[in-house]
């Protein structure tokens, strides 16, 4: 007798499936049911029951990704969550130079540009850029606190996790990855420091 494995990718639409993975990787939750326009009414969304009929198929798929898919039963939704150890410090580490460093390069180039512009090619963070802020000792100090040396360790750190790109030398653009992330962080702390002047 011959065992024959089944494949669970051959029982879902892989577009079905593209589209479920791209919205949890948008940080998007999955709703059991959606708005529709047409209507004026909520209906049951399709991917929630995909998941829900295929759920052995999509907690082993995310697992593999590194992520738990969890079903939060009070508001009848699906969201993703990052398997991480707990006692790993050493992404705690990494997250809290990326973030500072971002901040300080943010924090500088709100004063002197748009900070769209750190994404584009045609303008980055240029080479007069990383002299300012070379010449600011708080950040200098701030950067020797998180272990890393200096400004060009600082940008090397970014550079080698494909944070920014080295377009010559002083030269550098933010990936669309770091200005997402550093759009997060601005909305994050403006939220913070608005919640702090009400209270």
């Amino acid at each position: 007798m011959e065992n024959t494995i089944i494949n669970s990718f051959e029982e879902i639409p892989y577009l079905k499936s593209a589209e479920i993975y791209r919205l949890f990787s948008q940080g998007k939750v999955l709703n059991k049911q959606k708005y529709d326009d047409v209507h004026g009414c909520f209906v049951d969304d399709g991917l929630f029951t995909l998941v829900f009929n295929k759920i052995k198929h999509f907690t082993l798929f995310f697992k593999h990704m590194g992520y738990e898919l969890k079903l939060d039963d009070e508001g009848d939704f699906y969201f993703t969550q990052e398997i991480r150890d707990s006692n790993n410090d050493e992404s705690d580490d990494n997250a809290m130079k990326i973030q500072a460093v971002l901040l300080f390069i943010g924090r500088y180039y709100a004063k002197v540009g748009d900070l769209e512009q750190l994404s584009d090619p045609m303008f980055g963070l240029k080479e007069t850029d990383i002299d300012a802020l070379k010449q600011d000792e708080l950040l200098v100090s701030s950067l020797k606190a998180l272990r890393l040396d200096n400004w060009d360790k600082a940008l090397e750190y970014l550079n080698s996790r494909d944070l920014i790109f080295k377009m010559a030398k002083d030269r550098y653009v933010l990936s669309s990855a770091a200005a997402a992330f550093l759009n997060r962080l601005i909305t994050a702390h403006t939220e913070f420091i608005n919640n702090e002047s009400t209270n």
